[in-house]
């Protein structure tokens, strides 16, 4: 009978330790932690933070789920979950609201030990908030064989640059010479006709005695640029109708593009029809690109934070970073980071021209951006592409230059001025 109790005891004792154990590897099953990241990008930029998420999974076992949201409905969706209290553990974005700030995490330790660029960092109430994860510049493509074909010589460095009338000189004479149909298209972006008005001497858009203004070589600016607009030079259905200008450059029937460095890959992979280079962009008073590029940040009270702080810590690393931003074809942000883009000779040598231009650029370009962006966080109220939107309603005989100026110098200091 002893044996008998001693025996049940036993198989009771087994049976509580089995159950034990697998309630412990459910358990732990159930608490695996997953990091949602939010992105936005197209094949090659979303494909490259995809393509590093896994890796890290790889090496760590801790998920990270790519969650990739269009552009255009990425602040309005984290904002309304930020707002349910139930926000992604990390994103890249380019736009912010101001309804962010109190569940933004300060990212000044990865900003300090991975030696990412201060300037272009986001700030607010003493606090990085935002640190950037790619770095982009305005540029201009050329059609080469076209230019080849009129015997049209382009800038081949930073020490032979055309100036705009020489620019618009040479597509005229492509187009005469050549079955070129337009000189050149621009994308239809406030940030592209930026720095064609930084390039003309315009400081932009700025406060002063308490409301926004700008300088008289913007004006001059926005009228050349409305003279280039003739469906001789320019189509006006890009800024005028919102015709895809990647598209018609690509068919081999425009000249020049007025662009940026994210097209350098996709015109590699793409563009067989013709021979494309990357030049230096043309100046009237002073050489000027436009930065833009998308932030890193990170949110509290996603229940993940002390691992996601381990996974922007490890995707900052120089190595892991330099391998993200030759797969996404990023300017770097880690300074020293060494990028092999795996591109040809025409990829290699427009990054190499990228650089010149940014080393060249007015300073006006990154003071614009890190205003432009900090508002987004700051301010109540944004004032996002009125230029653009503007400048669409003069093409289209809408309104004067003069009222577009007025326009835009009110909606800023509406928004912005406290």
């Amino acid at each position: 009978m002893r044996k008998w109790k001693v025996s049940l005891l036993v198989v009771v004792s087994f049976v509580l330790l089995f159950m034990t154990a697998c309630s412990n590897s459910e358990k732990s099953s159930s608490d695996k932690k997953k990091l949602q990241f939010f992105v936005s990008g197209d094949n090659v930029e979303g494909a490259a933070l995809a393509t590093m998420s896994k890796k890290y999974t790889e090496e760590t076992g801790v998920e990270i789920e790519v969650v990739d949201v269009p552009f255009s409905d990425m602040a309005t969706r984290i904002t309304n979950m930020v707002q349910a209290g139930n926000p992604p553990a990390l994103a890249r974005t380019a736009e912010f609201n101001p309804i962010w700030s109190d569940s933004l995490a300060d990212l000044s330790s990865t900003l300090k030990d991975k030696n990412v660029r201060e300037d272009l960092a986001i700030k607010d109430d003493g606090k990085i908030k935002a640190i950037p994860i790619d770095f982009t510049a305005v540029g201009l493509f050329i059609n080469k064989d076209l230019f080849d074909k009129a015997g049209v010589k382009y800038p081949t460095s930073g020490d032979d640059v055309w100036t705009w009338d020489e620019f618009v000189s040479a597509l005229k004479t492509v187009t005469e010479k050549t079955d070129a149909k337009y000189g050149m298209v621009m994308d239809q972006s406030e940030h592209r006709l930026s720095t064609l008005l930084y390039q003309f001497g315009s400081k932009g858009f700025y406060e002063e005695n308490g409301k926004y203004t700008t300088n008289p070589e913007t004006k001059k600016g926005l009228e050349y640029f409305v003279k280039l607009n003739d469906d001789k030079i320019m189509p006006k259905a890009v800024w005028a109708a919102g015709e895809d200008p990647s598209s018609m450059f690509k068919s081999g029937q425009v000249a020049a593009y007025y662009s940026g460095v994210w097209q350098v890959k996709d015109f590699e992979k793409n563009i067989k029809n013709f021979e494309w280079a990357s030049v230096q962009m043309p100046y009237e008073t002073v050489r000027s690109t436009n930065f833009g590029g998308n932030y890193m940040v990170k949110f509290e009270g996603s229940g993940v934070e002390k691992e996601t702080q381990k996974f922007i810590d490890w995707l900052y690393t120089k190595e892991n970073y330099e391998e993200l931003a030759g797969l996404g074809g990023y300017l770097p942000v880690v300074q020293d980071a060494e990028v092999d883009y795996g591109v040809g000779e025409a990829g290699t040598h427009a990054y190499e021209v990228y650089n010149e231009e940014i080393s060249s650029t007015a300073k006006v370009a990154a003071k614009s951006k890190s205003e432009r962006d900090t508002m987004q966080l700051t301010s109540e109220k944004i004032a996002n592409n009125v230029l653009r939107d503007n400048m669409i309603k003069t093409l289209n005989g809408e309104q004067s230059i003069d009222d577009t100026i007025k326009t835009v110098e009110q909606k800023y200091t509406d928004a912005y001025v406290k």
